[in-house]
């Protein structure tokens, strides 16, 4: 008489991130040490689905004992996560995500084994949803030194987003002088941008378009003026 052992998918972790429209969260997650001792001693397999799926797979019997934390890493290589991201930590009902930053490690998902957990007959799906920085957009605008120009604006096409009043301001450290405009509400950042920027100059004649925008100023330029909040995108005419 042969056995047949049978496989199944104990734990679905899934992270997703408001920063992307596609299938990706920009993370990798690796169990701690300890836990790939745990893993391995139960014949658990720990293996990446997609972007953003891992599972446990393991016999119809899960071998872990009552009150073991498993941890997994949360790990990125892209230096401009830390940007994007919303640092706020995350927490379910039976799970935590915690600080760490340290060694390219951002946070250290931890995952109770408990009774319910360790005898449930169906996959349990984890999912951690991450959300973006909220930031103002940013445009400095260096005007032409060979002419004379008319006071300039900044529009989004579809007035999807509003702009404060122009400030002429010194670029800080210089004598340069720019206009600065700076979106009236924060913006969650993304990856893709849905926003069409044009720059209009308002003479007396009419309007003239000046120059069609980036869609949206790159996550880890910072403004000058007030980096905590703003990002910016410079612009010279």
């Amino acid at each position: 008489m042969s056995w047949q052992t049978t496989y199944r998918i104990w734990l679905k972790l899934v992270v997703l991130h408001e920063y992307f429209d596609t299938e990706q969260c920009g993370l990798k997650l690796e169990p701690d040490t300890a836990t790939s001792t745990h893993l391995q001693k139960a014949g658990l397999i720990f293996k990446q689905q997609d972007a953003k799926t891992w599972l446990l797979v393991g016999e119809d019997s899960i071998l872990l004992e009552e009150e073991t934390l498993l941890n997994f890493y949360f790990k990125t290589s892209q230096s401009e996560f830390y940007y994007y991201t919303d640092q706020t930590a995350a927490s379910g009902a039976d799970w935590s995500l915690l600080d760490y930053n340290k060694n390219g490690i951002w946070k250290i998902l931890t995952i109770p084994v408990n009774t319910s957990r360790l005898h449930a007959s169906e996959t349990e799906t984890i999912e951690i949803r991450l959300k973006s920085q909220l930031k103002h957009v940013e445009f400095l605008v260096f005007p032409s030194q060979n002419y004379s120009m008319g006071p300039l604006e900044i529009r989004e096409q579809r007035e999807k987003v509003l702009f404060k009043e122009a400030e002429e301001l010194k670029l800080p450290g210089t004598e340069r002088i720019l206009y600065r405009f700076v979106s009236s509400e924060t913006l969650p950042l993304k990856q893709k941008s849905e926003y069409q920027f044009h720059l209009w100059e308002l003479r007396k004649s009419g309007e003239n378009l000046l120059s069609r925008l980036p869609d949206f100023p790159r996550v880890n330029v910072l403004s000058p003026f007030s980096p905590k909040d703003t990002i910016t995108s410079y612009i010279y005419l």
